[in-house]
């Protein structure tokens, strides 16, 4: 089903939105370009904002509820502690390009994704991006998975992925979902006690994933960027809705006082200048219900 959603925002007037997370009545999510983490109620209201020392990727929380944040180019997760950021993880002695998406489990076990080299050469052309979008180019490198431990010990638990974006963590039927860019597909691992990924499984569509969220119901929404659209999977990988928009979609999340509540990062372009300039990038909300029972 294909469902071009009237306009709803909830916050605009941002360089460029990423890494959306809902938690307790507030949207988070990241100004890639900006350097900030940015949190507003629901309706959009009562905006806050925290700057971090470089370009922040996925957040996410301990048990305890301090705040996790990504610093992709320093390659090292930063911990929210009082009013200051303090190291939680550095990786940059294994990663040699960037960090991506993270995902926190239940337990503070922290999973995070490396790019494995520089996407933004393959999207000067339309031809380059249809290829993407068909995983035709092979990617000069691969991404690993890495899980960080509550105390930042860290271990390589996933590798030879197609560039590793949005990861979603699913404690009750015990998998991990990543996105893969240049694979145009999700991987979907079963994820072990002690934070193993294994038992891999390749879900491949047809466009160039983004992040990804899951609701309420255990669909997985994935964000088709180029395709300015929103899209809706079971667990096996079979399409159940698509939502289209008008600016390009770079990650999603589920959220809201009764779950139903889809929030989207929009942005104009991919173009850091470009972004910066406009500061057009948005957060969008649509309302989502229960997929049909044929649908799961």
């Amino acid at each position: 089903m294909t469902a071009h959603s009237p306009a709803g925002y909830v916050a605009e007037g941002f360089s460029f939105t990423e890494c959306p997370r809902y938690r307790d009545g507030r949207l988070w999510f990241v100004d890639m370009h900006l350097n900030r983490v940015v949190s507003v109620r629901a309706d959009g209201s009562d905006r806050r904002t925290l700057e971090v020392a470089s370009s922040p990727g996925g957040i996410g929380w301990l048990p305890d509820g301090r705040l996790l944040v990504v610093l992709m180019q320093e390659r090292k997760i930063v911990r929210l502690e009082g009013n200051e950021f303090v190291v939680h993880a550095d990786l940059s002695d294994v990663v040699a390009t960037t960090l991506n998406d993270l995902a926190v489990d239940s337990t503070g076990r922290c999973y995070v994704g490396e790019t494995g080299f520089d996407p933004h050469i393959f999207f000067t052309t339309a031809e380059d991006i249809e290829k993407v979008c068909r995983a035709e180019i092979v990617p000069p490198a691969t991404s690993r998975i890495f899980s960080i431990e509550p105390d930042g010990e860290y271990r390589e638990v996933a590798s030879g992925l197609a560039f590793s974006n949005g990861i979603v963590v699913d404690e009750t039927r015990k998998y991990l979902f990543v996105a893969e860019s240049f694979g145009a597909r999700l991987s979907r691992f079963d994820l072990g006690a002690g934070g193993d990924l294994s038992g891999r499984k390749e879900l491949p569509f047809d466009f160039a994933p983004d992040g990804i969220g899951m609701d309420r119901w255990g669909s997985v929404w994935v964000s088709d960027v180029f395709g300015c659209a929103a899209v809706r999977f079971d667990a096996e990988g079979s399409e159940i809705e698509r939502l289209r928009f008008d600016q390009l979609v770079l990650a999603c999340a589920a959220g809201g006082e009764h779950g139903n509540q889809l929030y989207l990062c929009a942005s104009p372009s991919l173009d850091s200048a470009e972004c910066l300039r406009l500061r057009a990038s948005r957060i969008e909300v649509r309302t989502i219900a229960a997929p049909a029972p044929h649908a799961r």
